[in-house]
Parts: C-alpha cells; sequence; structure tokens
C-alpha cells in the first residue's frame, strides 16, 4: 500500500513544500498569500469548508493562510502546481540568500 501525502508524488511539489515548512513564518505567509492570489487570478474556485473536519496537527495548520493555501494547492491542476511549486522554491531560496549576505 502507497501511503504517499499528495504534495510526495511531484518531487517538485515535495521540495517545494519540505522548504516552505521550514521557511520563517513571514516567508511562510508571503508564499502563502502568493498561491492564493495567483489561483484567484484563473478564477479557480474551492470550498474550503470540509478543510477543518479535523484535529489540527500538520504544520501548516498553524497558520490559517498557509493552511488554506495549501489546499488550494493541493485542488489546483498538476501543470499549475509544479509552476507555483517552483515558484516556491525560488522566492523561498531567495530569501536564504539574503538572510546569508545579513549574517
Amino acid at each position: 500500500m502507497n501511503n504517499k501525502r499528495w504534495y510526495d508524488i511531484d518531487p517538485v511539489v515535495s521540495s517545494a513544500v519540505a522548504k516552505w515548512e521550514n521557511a520563517q513564518e513571514d516567508v511562510q505567509t508571503i508564499c502563502a498569500e502568493y498561491i492564493i492570489d495567483k489561483l484567484k487570478d484563473i478564477d479557480f474556485k474551492m470550498s474550503l469548508e470540509e478543510q477543518y473536519n479535523y484535529i489540527m496537527r500538520r504544520w501548516y495548520d498553524k497558520n490559517i493562510k498557509v493552511s488554506h493555501a495549501m489546499e488550494y494547492l493541493r485542488h489546483s491542476p498538476e501543470n499549475l502546481r509544479r509552476e507555483l511549486a517552483l515558484d516556491i522554491l525560488e522566492y523561498i531560496e531567495q530569501q536564504e540568500k539574503l538572510a546569508e549576505t545579513k549574517d
């Protein structure tokens, strides 16, 4: 039986989610806002009502905006999910480089 999480199916998405999880909270929120805005731009519609029928135990449940963005990402078309993952990776890597130059 295969128990992969939805974002582990695509290695690019998996890598982006791992980086996103380990990013600073403000960076996590900016990435979430980006995903939500990008999907709103394509008129992506999804109900988030069913999302909260569980105990909040995942890393991204601590921030409502990040939680919403993860659900949007999960339900987005595969090609767009991958594109967003690449954008997240690029943004987080830029933020890491900026942080290194400040130290």
